[in-house]
């Protein structure tokens, strides 16, 4: 798993947190980054959610980095009170020197797990990738456009208007399938097979000598089809 570098921390920090950002904090990440069970999604928290710290709320860079981890724990399946007691494990020593358990943490860990800056980062995990990223997709697609225009060399250009025309291309038309309900079907398939036996008896009438008259007023009991 890639560890998360400095450079690349401070510059996606906003401008009011880049000084508080050093070697520091990037390798107490890392740390963290480098757990099998939640690194991952920690470190692409860590990145993605970082516009939050811009907002008025006025969130420290510890309060932000401790946000994270907690969420990140609990995204790979850790109980709300353990990924509490591992994000802040002075507070569980501080329960434990009072002669209390993890458990006496549960309300503690609840409250946290509802705070505005969890929920902010939980929010903007949620976010698909590709509108997280549509800034700078817009920057990629500006690249290849003045690539495609007056790139140096032939191959160049016709590379990047091939990519353009690729990324650009209008989605194709999606095919639409019609779902008939199970029950629908079945009441169709009474209704045919009603319809089939009322021919087979009117023919036999006929054959029996019974008056056209009557075969013609007979009629299919309406079968009602349940759209439920």
């Amino acid at each position: 798993m890639g560890k998360l570098s400095y450079e690349v921390f401070k510059e996606v920090v906003p401008k009011n947190m880049k000084k508080l950002v050093t070697e520091d904090v990037v390798n107490e990440i890392n740390k963290l980054v480098e757990d099998p069970d939640y690194g991952e999604e920690l470190k692409a928290s860590m990145l993605s959610a970082t516009n939050i710290l811009a907002g008025k709320e006025k969130w420290s860079l510890r309060q932000y980095i401790d946000a994270v981890k907690f969420y990140s724990l609990t995204a790979a399946a850790v109980t709300q009170t353990d990924a509490y007691a591992k994000v802040f494990p002075d507070r569980l020593q501080a329960r434990i020197d009072r002669g209390e358990t993890k458990n006496d943490m549960n309300g503690e860990a609840s409250r946290y797990n509802g705070s505005e800056l969890v929920n902010k980062i939980r929010n903007q995990a949620l976010v698909p990738l590709h509108l997280v990223n549509q800034g700078n997709v817009q920057l990629a697609i500006n690249v290849l456009v003045d690539i495609a225009v007056g790139g140096r060399s032939e191959i160049a250009r016709v590379s990047a208007a091939t990519s353009l025309l690729k990324e650009l291309r209008p989605p194709e038309a999606q095919k639409i399938e019609l779902d008939i309900g199970v029950k629908a079907t079945d009441s169709i398939a009474e209704l045919r097979k009603a319809t089939e036996e009322l021919a087979i008896a009117q023919r036999q009438s006929i054959e029996a000598g019974v008056a056209v008259k009557f075969i013609a007023e007979s009629r299919v009991i309406d079968v009602e089809i349940d759209d439920e």
